[in-house]
């Protein structure tokens, strides 16, 4: 059987594809900074409890961390929503398919992730009192959250790929994973990496808004800064890495065939650079900005490459709109004054006296 015959036909929009692709390239900004600081912290502070580094500040340095992450996580399974609701607006023939494929992984993913909110909760609860169990519940919420990562890659891949929808007839139990794909692992390990830096970065802001003018607070930004530039130079070259691992034709767009795809990689690369050379430098405000031309970037270089991928089977030409402006509009106001609402926690939360969480 062609793979073709196996595409679903695209259901009719409300509006024109980019307003829906600008919202969910935006909003996903949100959520993977969210998911990448939950992560890289929870890996960076488990290293430091586990090691006994900074035994004596504990209290006073990564308590205040750990208080941030119950809050975080429930923001970012939030901010999950939106930019996925915006995929499926566009690209739901595709991702609908791709999801049942890995039915059965891709419904568990609800119900760990109450339990690693609940890990993250017990993390902080029994920071003190109890530190093993403690470390035990940190360490599972971390396990849970490299699950959901690893499905999302798996899901994303199976989604752009159609070719690989055959496997259905010889595995019709919802359990195809695509992790003999040359890009899954790269694609993985860049989300790791991009965590941990991102991790770094997070002590650096909890550190930067404590109420605290010692010098040893500047030290213990420069130290996070160093986290984050560190695990920037791991993510450079495993970026290098996915790059070769996509196909050649891709791999020539993205070196001048296609200028808008150049240009966004090329700036990707550039910032990321110079993130991590003012994270060296233990440069706070400048290494932050960078940080972000560089999520920008690349998550537009993401799209990009999503649409190269899909370039044989589906263009975004192809949808057909059927205008419910007045729908859009009460929701994009919704949305808004969700996002202020969030702002506003983050903000409390950030500057909330000894770390105390929103």
């Amino acid at each position: 059987m062609e793979y073709q015959s196996l595409i679903p036909v695209a259901d009719t929009i409300p509006a024109p594809s980019w307003i829906f692709i600008v919202l969910e390239q935006l909003l996903f900004l949100l959520h993977i900074i969210l998911v990448n600081a939950v992560l890289g912290g929870a890996l960076i502070l488990l290293f430091k409890r586990i090691s006994g580094k900074d035994e004596k500040n504990m209290i006073n340095w990564q308590l205040p961390v750990a208080k941030k992450l119950p809050v975080m996580v429930a923001l970012g399974i939030n901010m999950a929503i939106p930019p996925l609701l915006f995929l499926q607006v566009v690209f739901g023939h595709l991702f609908y398919t791709s999801s049942v494929l890995m039915a059965v992984y891709w419904i568990l993913i609800i119900p760990l992730l109450i339990l690693a909110y609940y890990g993250t909760y017990i993390h902080v609860g029994k920071f003190a009192s109890s530190p093993g169990f403690s470390k035990f519940s940190l360490f599972a919420a971390i396990l849970i959250i490299l699950y959901v990562g690893f499905m999302l890659v798996n899901n994303n891949s199976l989604m752009e790929q159609p070719e690989l929808w055959t496997a259905y007839f010889e595995n019709r139990g919802g359990t195809i994973l695509n992790v003999s794909n040359p890009t899954f692992l790269p694609r993985y390990l860049h989300f790791i990496t991009a965590s941990v830096a991102v991790g770094g970065l997070l002590y650096a802001v909890v550190y930067f808004f404590k109420k605290d003018e010692t010098e040893q607070k500047n030290e213990k930004i420069k130290d996070a800064l160093k986290i984050f530039a560190i695990a920037t130079s791991v993510q450079v070259v495993v970026g290098f890495w996915y790059l070769l691992a996509i196909p050649r034709d891709f791999i020539l767009q993205f070196m001048g065939q296609n200028l808008v795809a150049t240009v966004f990689l090329m700036l990707g690369i550039l910032a990321g650079i110079g993130a991590l050379v003012t994270g060296f430098l233990g440069k706070f405000k400048p290494a932050v900005v960078q940080l972000l031309i560089t999520l920008v970037a690349m998550i537009i270089t993401r799209h990009n490459l999503r649409m190269m991928y899909l370039s044989d089977n589906f263009q975004l030409s192809e949808l057909k709109i059927s205008p419910q402006y007045g729908i859009l509009i009460l929701f994009l106001v919704v949305l808004v004054a969700g996002l202020g609402a969030i702002a506003y926690m983050l903000k409390i939360g950030f500057n909330n006296k000894e770390g105390r969480a929103a």
